[in-house]
Formats: structure tokens, sequence, C-alpha cells
């Protein structure tokens, strides 16, 4: 089972409703070599381009535990991410 997750954070750092699932999880076969299907969990924080400048905060893994753990890393960056965006190289002129 791989489990996913994102969250959506506005400039000041609030958390924006997509409408969407935030968590789903979906079957793998044990023959698929993709890379996050070895890992027990991976994340990253994005800024989305365009005049709304929201934070993406976007984990994958195998392991629920580890998966989850990474989820709230993931929002804790996303947060600092949206606040401060100069301390990530984020800037307002794309």
């Amino acid at each position: 089972m791989i489990f996913h997750a994102r969250a959506l954070f506005l400039p000041g750092g609030e958390r924006a409703a997509t409408g969407l699932s935030e968590w789903w999880s979906v079957p793998a076969w044990d023959f698929e070599t993709d890379r996050y299907t070895d890992r027990t969990s991976a994340w990253r924080t994005a800024r989305r381009p365009g005049t709304g400048q929201e934070v993406e905060a976007q984990v994958r893994g195998t392991d629920k535990e580890a998966f989850e753990a990474a989820f709230t890393e993931a929002c804790t960056q996303a947060v600092d991410r949206a606040q401060n965006p100069a301390m990530y190289g984020d800037t307002d002129e794309w």
C-alpha cells in the first residue's frame, strides 16, 4: 500500500481548503520498482507559481507511521515557507 497526502497553505501560513481528499492510498504490486514504492516516506514542499503564491506539501510512503510523521514535518515546513518565502528562495517575481 502506498499512502499519499497533500496540503495547501496560503501565503500567511493558513491552511487552504481545496475540496479534495487530503489523504489517500493505492495498492502497489511487489514488482513495481518506482522510487516511491521502496521508501517508508518521502516529502517535499513547493511554492505554486501564479498570483496566489500558495505552498503545497506533498507526502507519500509505504509505512503508515513514517508517512504520518513525514506529513507533520512537511506541513510544518510548508507553513514556514509560506510565512518566510525569502528563506527558501521564493520570490514574488516569477
